[in-house]
């Protein structure tokens, strides 16, 4: 595993602070807020946020510096963001947008199906003054009735994926809402197994509804037309991955997938080979 043969990436700074003009008093209202909104959640506040002069601990830590701080050391994406639209979907408190709106994101559309979870976000952008965080609580499966094919240069799906009923799908509607030459970075639950592809149920577990293998991932980018996916192990039963849209071709096999198409035809001859499922 990564963090075990060679040191841990560093992680990435967080760029907010309350100014230090603020009195006790506002830095107080300040808590007593935060506390207020984390109370309001059913699972508490989501990202560990630095605020300068305190910290509020979340039930994920600050996991979200780690994972931004490899794929920087990757060079997986562009540090600088200028000028691209992104989408951070299952923000939860939003310190994904937040840093990626502070690396000058033309518009950073976070989204989160939980309303409090929303709410955390939008309280976070506003004291720091990230006016290019914009928020919508909505499902994965509720995107493309809310937003344009080709809306995003990157999308961001982290600590998602294993939580969805049908993967499947929702790495189409990412494909979908990505523009071509586009890219999707993924964080995930994951077995670390390049040979066989799978995904284990997890009973929903820590909310997991699937357990993918490394190979499962791929072959699901692959099948949604998410090309090049790249799958790294950075924990024992954790990775992150990137993929790219390379084309606005329809998938290849449509039939059975949850979802409209006007055509069901396959757009090349399937395989008769069982022993696809189970390679040596």
């Amino acid at each position: 595993m990564l963090w075990k043969q060679n040191k841990p990436p560093r992680q990435a700074a967080w760029p907010f602070s309350l100014p230090r003009s603020y009195t006790q008093e506002q830095v107080e209202a300040v808590r007593l807020r935060v506390d207020e909104l984390a109370t309001q959640a059913q699972y508490g506040w989501g990202h560990t946020i630095n605020f300068g002069p305190f910290a509020k601990d979340g039930v994920v830590k600050d996991k979200f510096l780690d994972i931004i701080g490899i794929w920087d050391e990757w060079r997986w994406w562009p540090r600088d963001l200028k000028g691209l639209h992104v989408a951070d979907i299952g923000c939860l408190t939003g310190g994904m947008s937040l840093i990626m709106g502070h690396r000058g994101a033309e518009e950073v559309l976070a989204v989160d199906e939980i309303p409090e979870h929303i709410a955390q976000c939008q309280y976070l952008r506003d004291l720091f003054g990230v006016s290019s965080v914009k928020t919508l609580t909505a499902s994965l499966y509720q995107l493309p009735a809310a937003l344009p094919p080709g809306s995003f240069d990157i999308i961001v799906l982290s600590g998602v994926l294993y939580h969805l009923s049908d993967m499947l799908v929702g790495l189409l509607i990412v494909q979908q809402l990505l523009k071509v030459g586009g890219t999707l970075l993924i964080e995930s639950a994951a077995v670390d197994d390049d040979q066989h592809s799978y995904a284990n149920f997890g009973r929903f577990a820590l909310g997991i509804w699937w357990q993918p293998s490394t190979l499962c991932i791929k072959d699901m980018c692959g099948f949604m037309s998410l090309s090049d996916a790249e799958v790294r192990m950075y924990l024992p039963d954790r990775c992150v991955a990137r993929a790219r849209k390379t084309t606005d071709e329809p998938i290849p096999f449509r039939r059975g997938l949850s979802y409209h198409f006007d055509d069901l035809r396959d757009a090349r001859s399937r395989t008769m080979d069982f022993g696809v499922m189970a390679p040596r």
